[in-house]
């Protein structure tokens, strides 16, 4: 888990980065935007519509966290993310998650290369 400092916890931090540019994929969503913040900080929500239970929301959520863990230190800094995870979350592997993400990511050159 990354510390309270990298992590986005007020709903209006949500609204604002919510407000920015999206991409995404079969997997997930995520939305962006540059603050003034030194560190990249990070939001991860859930959706019950989408995962009706609690076990599968906790494991959308740990499977998404750990892979931006892994991501963390290509960041860019000054961003602000949030990652909205899809069905298919759950039903591919954390490594193949991570590769998911990473090329996502790339994609629209949010990470130092």
């Amino acid at each position: 888990m990354l510390p309270k400092s990298s992590r986005l916890n007020l709903k209006k931090d949500f609204k604002w980065v919510a407000g920015g540019e999206k991409v995404e994929n079969e997997l997930l969503k995520v939305f962006w935007r540059s603050g003034q913040n030194p560190l990249p900080r990070l939001g991860i929500a859930v959706s019950s519509t989408t995962f009706k239970k609690a076990v599968q929301r906790n494991r959308a959520r740990r499977l998404v966290s750990s892979g931006f863990e892994f991501l963390y230190s290509q960041l860019l800094p000054h961003l602000n993310l949030i990652a909205f995870p899809k069905e298919g979350v759950l039903k591919i592997s954390s490594k193949e998650l991570r590769k998911t993400l990473e090329n996502l990511l790339r994609e629209v050159k949010l990470l130092n290369l």
